[in-house]
């Protein structure tokens, strides 16, 4: 017995079940198509053969490299009720829908798992343990309902909502371990165990690649920020973030894979920067900018609207999101307009201390 209450809702316990079941019709229908066609290549050269015996989905997905969901690993009750933390606190965040659920946190929390858990096992640690870390690392992003609440930071409340769902488990002896590693990768800002640098990477690697070019439009759509020029100025962030990614993740495998998303990651947003001026929408041009000391890869608007001069400022100071942060002012020399528009930066060797 896990020690949870076993009253979940059946659409939960549907949905979990599906994590270790083979249920994939595209997979068999795929099969009885091939399965056909050599039957009927078979008839038409005059062959009778009976085919082949298809491969049973598990052979197939191990022949192709893949296994079965690594969130198969949890228990069901314990993953059901991770699950179910994560989507309650961010629909209470959610208030002015009170009739839907929200499940992006859970969503990313589940990628961090599975990627947390790729890391250990390429690095050679605990597998089970990556992966139930990463499950856990966002669960104070809206605890009680908000972001960011108060003075009590989300790493905290993450570590509060670790003990309450492992306590009383086989997990219960974990809760040391993955505290540690939630607090010192986030909170502290240095992680000071193998395990925090396994989820620190894992989460970071999550918003890289493709999988980061998707999930940085789809944040700026939540918050009412659609395809335009002041959503192309943002595309700093994520340049700045990739450019600093292969020297700044802690593991060796999260080194590597984070240089071949970080090419990825530029290459998109370089051409996409192409189309755009291509098709009339804007022009932008992609600058280096050394800010005390610190590479910062931004996108600065060749003209205003008004067509004069753009005047760029920038510098590092703390903000209250995080300790240091990029905060660039864009002005027009002829009209006066002004933008201001700030991010964090990734944890990078020589960044000046805070004053």
């Amino acid at each position: 017995m896990m020690g949870f209450n076993s009253k979940s809702n059946k659409a939960d316990r549907l949905g979990l079940s599906a994590v270790n079941e083979d249920t994939s019709p595209s997979l068999v229908n795929l099969d009885r198509i091939l399965r056909s066609l050599r039957v009927s290549e078979q008839n038409q050269n005059g062959q009778h053969t009976l085919p082949p015996k298809p491969l049973s989905l598990q052979k197939r997905l191990d022949r192709n490299g893949v296994g079965p969901d690594a969130l198969g690993m949890i228990p069901p009750d314990l993953l059901g009720e991770i699950r179910r933390t994560l989507i309650r606190q961010e629909t209470a965040y959610q208030c002015n829908a009170a009739e839907e659920t929200f499940s992006s946190v859970w969503a990313h929390s589940c990628r961090v798992g599975r990627i947390a858990r790729h890391i250990a096992k390429a690095e050679g640690w605990n597998e089970e343990l990556a992966l139930l870390a990463g499950l856990l690392h966002d669960t104070g992003k809206f605890a009680c309902g908000k972001y960011r609440d108060g003075d009590v930071p989300e790493e905290k409340y993450a570590v509060r909502f670790t003990e309450r769902l492992l306590s009383g488990t086989v997990y219960e002896r974990w809760i040391p371990m993955i505290s540690q590693a939630i607090l010192s990768a986030y909170f502290e800002g240095e992680p000071t165990n193998d395990l925090g640098r396994v989820v620190y990477d894992a989460d970071s690697l999550d918003k890289m690649g493709h999988m980061g070019i998707v999930q940085f439009f789809t944040k700026q759509t939540l918050r009412r920020r659609f395809l335009d020029n002041d959503t192309m100025v943002r595309i700093s962030i994520e340049l700045t973030y990739a450019h600093h990614a292969p020297d700044t993740l802690k593991t060796a495998t999260g080194r590597s894979l984070a240089r071949e998303r970080s090419l990825r990651t530029r290459r998109f947003y370089t051409e996409l920067l192409e189309e755009w001026s291509q098709m009339g929408l804007g022009a932008f041009t992609i600058v280096e900018e050394n800010i005390a000391g610190i590479v910062c890869i931004l996108v600065v608007p060749c003209a205003c609207a008004c067509g004069g001069r753009i005047r760029l400022e920038s510098d590092i100071r703390d903000v209250v999101k995080c300790s240091r942060s990029v905060v660039m002012t864009y002005g027009c020399e002829d009209c006066g307009f002004e933008n201001v528009y700030y991010f964090c930066l990734p944890n990078i060797d020589g960044l000046p201390p805070k004053p």
